[in-house]
């Protein structure tokens, strides 16, 4: 019994993925098989005898019971006339008023049922059956990749040998396979044709759409960073910009990073991690590309860097209309610090973007280091949070290696700022690989083709490249302060911003420093004989300020500081006669008020 089950269930399943009326011209075959007792219609099981009826043995019911269904088919019988009669004794099944056979209750205790269950399971398998059309394509429908093979498998009642011919052979060739009941479809052209498949004089026809993949990516994809260790986010950002540096679309597609596994945790020194990244690409017209390619990425053993110029962006501060803000040229070997701060006073949106450009025939490669923010209204607040997210990142050595194609730009920030809104960052770039390159900051209108950019994107360096290049460009932002407190005396003051650098030919001056590094080392002494707490503030003298510092290798902050207010940053707990040394590094921040003023006392 479990076995007829299964037989409905299957023949069931089939009728439902099938059409509902057989095929005009095709006459369902019915025979009996090898055991002689099992009536079998288009090659499929549909009755089996267990028991004889009176003087009619079971091979003999089979073929009395398959000559009355060919006399059926032959008169293109309607499946639906097909029914059950029972009674208490007997279930007949019944094609109108003839008589196709009857279910004994034999029949019915060797399949453990009664012969009402056993006669309707029959009369499913007969309709099921003589409903079968004579060809079932497994696509009526199908999408071909360009230059790629798919199969259309073929099944139904015409058991006989296949044929298939495509409507046009430049889009799609198809030929009947070896191997199996089945007709290959070889993309050749982008196009719609039809492919007709012929059994037994039986048709039927498969519309097939040759289309492009929208786009390819390689499954095995390098990228570098540096950091000891390289924290999660820039993990993320490389692994995103080897992706869409390496992937090639289709006109008007676009790609989708959906999830990158590996970048959980950071990666030290000198080592490389592989990082599985699910990507799809899409597009109107094309066939959606998945893959999850491997992106290795190797964290580059490089020394710390110390910028030989200062790009500072910050006039105008605010921005009355769309304009290049700053330009300044590139070269091996010189680490450059970008300092930008705007705010948007248009009057309506503006692109903010900073971007490097390599206008030249060979590849070009930059290190990075970045810490950016915004857009926001709080004109401080922007700048500390830009501030601090560079020196984080600068304290572990922590940046990318952008790798720029030749005539291409990169975006290494995109802002869409609002009336009155500012962005503020600080960048450290340091071309590595080929010729001279430009830097360019640049507010734009947000709706022209050269502001549909995001942060990576790589794009085409204008077809003539011309840039005003900047007069704010200040050498050596650095300067290295000695200090030191002695418990008792005079507290030490050490300025920071009060004392400007100058751009190369001593004529502008940069008041407040902003951008530039304080390498500030103090020495702090107890010579008295009691333990004594020695501490480090924070002293606006300008105004509301912030500050970032890296106090002893750790990373501390003032958010808001307003004068006379003094924020304390770090506190020494020095024994009798103890003498320690401190090292602090702060960069004064875009948005602050500065000079302002650390103070040692105790």
């Amino acid at each position: 019994m479990f076995m007829r089950l299964k037989l409905a269930i299957a023949i069931a399943a089939f009728a439902l993925i099938t059409s509902n009326s057989a095929t005009a011209g095709f006459i369902p075959k019915v025979s009996v098989d090898s055991t002689g007792r099992t009536v079998m219609i288009n090659n499929r099981a549909a009755i089996r005898f267990h028991a004889s009826n009176g003087s009619l043995s079971p091979a003999e019911r089979a073929r009395i019971t398959a000559e009355r269904l060919t006399r059926l088919a032959a008169s293109k019988v309607d499946p639906k006339t097909i029914y059950l009669k029972a009674d208490n004794q007997y279930a007949r099944i019944m094609a109108g008023e003839t008589l196709v056979c009857i279910v004994t209750a034999d029949d019915a205790r060797a399949s453990k049922t009664t012969p009402t269950t056993l006669g309707s399971l029959w009369v499913r398998n007969i309709r099921n059956l003589l409903s079968m059309p004579a060809i079932v394509l497994s696509d009526k429908e199908i999408v071909v990749p360009l230059g790629e093979n798919r199969r259309i498998y073929v099944s139904g009642a015409a058991t006989g040998p296949i044929s298939a011919a495509s409507k046009n052979a430049d889009i799609a060739f198809a030929s009947v396979g070896t191997d199996g009941r089945y007709v290959q479809v070889t993309g050749q052209k982008v196009g719609q044709t039809a492919v007709e498949i012929v059994v037994e004089g039986e048709r039927a026809l498969a519309t097939v759409y040759v289309k492009k993949y929208a786009g390819f990516i390689g499954q095995i994809i390098s990228t570098e960073v540096t950091g000891n260790p390289c924290p999660r986010h820039l993990l993320d950002y490389a692994a995103k910009q080897a992706i869409l540096r390496n992937a090639v679309l289709e006109s008007g597609a676009s790609i989708k990073i959906h999830n990158i596994d590996g970048i959980d945790r950071p990666l030290q020194s000198g080592a490389t991690r592989e990082a599985k990244v699910d990507v799809s690409i899409s597009g109107n017209g094309y066939i959606t590309y998945t893959a999850t390619p491997t992106v290795k990425i190797q964290n580059l053993s490089i020394p710390r860097e110390e910028a030989a110029q200062l790009f500072y962006s910050n006039n105008p501060e605010r921005l009355l209309k769309y304009q290049t803000l700053f330009a300044g040229k590139l070269e091996q070997g010189k680490p450059v610090r970008i300092l930008y701060h705007h705010q948007n006073a248009i009057g309506k949106r503006a692109k903010l973007i900073v971007e490097v450009i390599n206008p030249g025939p060979t590849p070009a490669a930059f290190r990075v280091i970045k810490g950016v923010a915004g857009p926001m209204l709080d004109t401080v607040l922007v700048g500390y949070m830009a501030g601090g997210a560079f020196m984080r990142d600068e304290l572990s050595n922590a940046g990318v290696i952008e790798r720029v194609p030749p005539q291409s730009r990169l975006v290494l920030v995109s802002d869409t700022l609002g009336h009155n809104e500012t962005s503020s960052g600080i960048l450290q770039v340091n071309q590595i690989e080929g010729q001279s390159s430009y830097a360019r900051v640049a507010a734009l209108p947000p709706d022209t083709e050269e502001a549909q950019v995001n942060v990576g994107s790589i794009m085409p360096a204008p077809a003539i490249f011309a840039l005003e290049l900047s007069d704010h460009v200040y050498p050596n932002p650095a300067k290295t302060l000695e200090a030191s407190y002695v418990v008792g005396e005079r507290w030490a003051f050490i300025p920071i911003g009060r004392h400007a650098i100058t751009d190369s030919a001593a004529q502008k001056k940069l008041y407040g420093n902003y951008g530039v590094t304080y390498n500030i080392n103090i020495k702090v002494e107890n010579p008295t004989e009691q333990p004594k707490k020695v501490s480090v503030l924070f002293e606006p003298s300008a105004g509301l300020a912030s500050g970032v510092f890296i106090i002893d290798g750790e990373f501390v902050s003032a958010k808001y500081a307003k004068p006379p207010a003094e924020i304390p940053l770090a506190s020494y707990q020095l024994k009798p006669g103890e003498s320690r040394n401190v090292r602090i590094v702060t960069v004064p921040v875009a948005g602050s008020n500065y000079p302002a003023t650390l103070v040692v006392r105790s």
